[in-house]
């Protein structure tokens, strides 16, 4: 049975960040970009602030830690009886390979631990409850809650509008996003008036698969979470949404009309990687 959250009173604190300024804006689409920027600054305040005591490099003491056991893999064969079929086999097919079963790699959740955070309704009131810790399952996308020891609960996606986990070297914003996908919860990367990038996670499990002939092996021996990431620009004025990868050729693509700046960004920083920071930074830019 779905369990969710049913949130409580909220706080004043939204009403105090959203009163100024909103008195000369008419149109409901300008309310609702003005209210996820002030949030989205709102979250970034609260995960840049250092008051964050958890650490990371205590993920060996947490229960959503990525490391799996070892084990070995066997097939006994009965005195007399022929051996099942199998899909590993030794060199002359007379006795079924054994292989040791690493531990599993990757895992399903955004961070090893629960961490604080803060959580933004879809009405906008902002949650901040000292007891509730948070996570993210890449897996089903939906942003896990526990209270002290209790079962960690999935909080219902269409009640949340956007939410941060704070770490100990900063933290992370999630935001649902209407121009991209609303059901979905997208990492925030880069908020602006004119441009944002944000980047939606995927996690999925793959078996283990390992074949080998006696001699050599084919396929991986252990089990895997593998993430896969796609990256979103938002046209914020035109409520357009493109879809490209972290090279050159793609982001010089879902610029079109910027393409003159976006020239002029990457001659001034031609030995520069291709990386989020990079693309972060020139959203940043274009949003002067």
């Amino acid at each position: 049975m779905k369990r969710t959250i049913i949130f409580p009173i909220s706080l004043s604190l939204i009403s105090v960040i959203f009163a100024k300024g909103q008195s000369n804006i008419n149109s409901n689409n300008h309310i609702t970009d003005s209210q996820d920027i002030r949030t989205y600054s709102l979250l970034l305040s609260y995960i840049s602030t250092d008051t964050q005591d958890l650490k990371l490099a205590e993920a060996e003491h947490n229960s959503v830690s990525n490391i799996g056991e070892k084990h070995f893999l066997y097939m006994p064969i009965a005195r007399g009886a022929a051996p099942e079929p199998t899909a590993n086999y030794s060199w002359d097919r007379s006795l079924p390979s054994v292989y040791n079963k690493e531990a599993t790699q990757g895992s399903p959740f955004l961070l090893f631990l629960y961490v604080p955070g803060l959580v933004v309704t879809d009405s906008y009131t902002v949650l901040n409850i000292h007891n509730y810790l948070y996570n993210y399952d890449k897996m089903s996308g939906n942003l896990l809650v526990r209270k002290n020891n209790d079962s960690a609960i999935a909080v219902d996606k269409e009640s949340v509008k956007s939410f941060c986990l704070k770490t100990d070297k900063g933290g992370v914003i999630f935001m649902r996003v209407a121009t991209i996908n609303n059901s979905e919860f997208f990492q925030v990367l880069y908020k602006g008036s004119k441009y944002s990038f944000y980047k939606l996670y995927k996690s999925k499990f793959i078996n283990a698969k390992q074949m080998t002939n006696g001699y050599q092996k084919d396929g991986n021996d252990y089990d895997e979470y593998k993430d896969i990431v796609t990256y979103y620009l938002v046209d914020e004025k035109n409520e357009i949404s493109h879809i490209f990868e972290l090279r050159r050729k793609s982001v010089k693509k879902i610029f079109g009309s910027e393409n003159s700046d976006v020239e002029k960004y990457f001659k001034d920083h031609k030995y520069d990687e291709i990386t989020e920071t990079f693309i972060a930074n020139l959203t940043a830019e274009l949003n002067k």
